[in-house]
């Protein structure tokens, strides 16, 4: 008699294991790569460089300022023209967030670093749940996912810190594979939109252009339903923007900006590393503005699995082997090609080479997204879902996760270079330091005693008298509205209008009480010479000022300075 033999189930694996472990993936990451002082919130000096100062600065104006209508107005940076926590790219959904209880943040504070760490962390969690649509297995989920961390084009945009949200591209390619009817739900699909519209525009046209796909190709779900979701999302995202104050601008016009074509993909784009790549070598480009903005290198790891995954396919069609079941509707691929389409821009170029320039009057309604490299974002992870599906599910079990892996391995080498090359920069202590003009503490007297803060000529009126990132921090500081800044975009008429008007207030040396000038050195002895006794102008470490003299006499005898020599 056969005695009875039981065996043990296999350990249960918790139903989100994979996300969980994706997330942690992305987050060490990301946190390898960059100091604790770029996560630590009360650490400003590495922001004072590169895009990182405008987004910083429009926050720092942002909670410093009462709520104005429309609540993302901010009026005291880039004064009087003004402009809004969107068009400083500044994170409005962060900046909504944390505005409420600025009362009680440290002066100093920034989220950029640690939103940075968010998008990686989301990127691997999002990633491991879409690849888990299609494979039950936790182990391929976060080899899966980790090539979706390492992917260059996401690394590369921590320069600017709002696109770096790859992850909403992700979450729209979710909602997308849902199993009917849930993939339809009204409020997934206006949260979407309004987050993504209240932290980028170009992600939030991305988003929309897949969900808009999804609504329009699913032919197994009413009609109704399928429009009511879209018609959330897109509600959403207009909330998301409208709060963002990105309709500040009045003139539709001022939405454009030059560039495109410049801003654009090459052809070659997915396979040039430029100098990322350990092994392949940098291929020609055809304009500078394709060396960033269209940075697509996909990685050794990725390109090879994703050969490896075409001859699978082919192998097993030959065997007979049915296709897997679709991700998405078929129209979520038509509007990533058409979106990638966009990216190439009308000017196509293979390498250096310009193969067509179809630019022209007709391009113009598309000025507002002039960067339009961005747009193959949506393709290239519609492409790496397939790849590691494919791999997972042609592949199952171990084999399978060895693959993964071993692309991820690949990709790792491949990239090596450039990841140690960022790390080393992030953790160079000259990376958390910057030339303030603006130390001597003298200023701590002056700024007080006025309510702005003008550099004659700002930048966008002309050659500046010293960068205005320094002048910005200064203003904010102390509580001063300021005359410089940079942003996404502005209303050109009023631009031009404001420039004139202070060139005219600089001819006759028509000073405001209230506001301190800071000039070049060799425009102080003119402008002291025209106002007379009217003007105290004067040089501070090697800053040069000029003022009205009652504003000058309440704070003259604190703090002094060197007066010019007049011709």
């Amino acid at each position: 008699m056969l005695a009875a033999v039981t065996f043990a189930s296999p350990p249960r694996v918790p139903r989100h294991a994979g996300t969980l472990a994706g997330a942690i993936l992305g987050a060490a990451f990301f946190a390898w790569i960059a100091d604790r002082r770029v996560l630590d919130p009360t650490s400003v000096d590495w922001l004072m460089k590169s895009d990182w100062a405008p987004h910083h600065f429009g926050w720092q104006y942002f909670r410093a300022e009462p709520w104005h209508w429309p609540p993302g107005a901010v009026r005291g940076y880039y004064a009087p023209l003004g402009t809004s926590i969107g068009l400083t790219d500044s994170i409005p959904l962060a900046a909504y967030a944390l505005k409420p209880f600025s009362a009680w943040l440290p002066a100093s504070f920034q989220y950029l670093g640690p939103w940075l760490l968010l998008c990686f962390t989301l990127q691997g969690a999002l990633a491991a749940r879409l690849i888990g649509r299609r494979v039950a297995s936790p182990a391929a989920q976060v080899a899966g996912a980790a090539l979706f961390v390492l992917l260059p084009t996401l690394l590369m945009r921590v320069g600017h810190v709002a696109l770096c949200s790859h992850w909403l591209i992700l979450w729209a390619l979710l909602l997308a594979s849902r199993q009917v009817p849930r993939r339809f739900q009204a409020t997934a699909w206006a949260a979407l939109g309004l987050v993504a519209g209240m932290v980028q525009p170009y992600l939030a046209a991305m988003v929309l252009a897949l969900l808009g796909a999804t609504a329009v190709g699913t032919r197994d779900v009413a009609a109704r339903a399928r429009f009511n979701a879209l018609g959330s999302g897109l509600a959403g995202t207009l909330a998301g923007w409208w709060l963002s104050g990105v309709f500040l601008l009045g003139d539709v016009g001022s939405f454009g900006a030059a560039g495109l074509g410049y801003f654009s993909m090459n052809l070659l784009a997915f396979v040039n590393p430029g100098d990322w790549s350990s092994v392949l070598p940098a291929l020609p480009i055809a304009s500078e503005g394709q060396s960033y903005e269209g940075f697509h290198y996909l990685g050794l790891g990725v390109l090879a699995l994703a050969a490896f995954a075409r001859l699978l396919v082919w192998r097993t069609r030959l065997a007979g082997v049915s296709p897997p079941v679709k991700l998405w509707p078929s129209l979520v691929v038509v509007a990533c090609l058409a979106m990638t389409a966009f990216a190439i821009s009308p000017v196509i170029t293979l390498g250096s080479a310009v193969v067509a320039n179809l630019d022209g009057p007709w391009s113009a309604p598309l000025a507002p997204f002039r960067v339009s490299a961005r747009f193959a974002w949506p393709l290239v992870y519609v492409a790496l879902t397939w790849v590691v599906v494919t791999v997972a599910g042609r592949l199952p079990g171990p084999p399978g996760v060895l693959t993964l892996v071993a692309a991820a391995a690949l990709q790792s080498v491949d990239l090596q270079g450039a990841h140690l090359r960022l790390r080393q920069r992030a953790h160079d202590p000259a990376f958390h330091t910057w030339l303030n003009p603006f130390d001597d503490p003298r200023w701590a007297e002056i700024a007080p005693g006025y309510r702005h803060l003008a550099l004659v000529p700002p930048p966008h009126c002309g050659a500046a008298p010293l960068p205005y990132e320094p002048a910005v921090r200064l203003a904010a500081d102390y509580g001063l509205s300021i005359n410089a800044g940079f942003v996404a975009r502005r209303d050109e008429a009023a631009r031009a209008a404001y420039c004139r008007r202070l060139d005219g207030l600089m001819a006759t040396a028509t000073l405001a009480d209230d506001t301190l000038y800071v000039v070049a050195p060799d425009a102080a002895p003119v402008l002291a010479a025209r106002g007379g006794p009217r003007l105290a102008c004067g040089e501070i470490d090697g800053v040069w000022i000029c003022s009205t003299v009652a504003a000058h006499a309440r704070w003259s005898s604190r703090a002094g300075f060197n007066r010019p020599a007049l011709p």
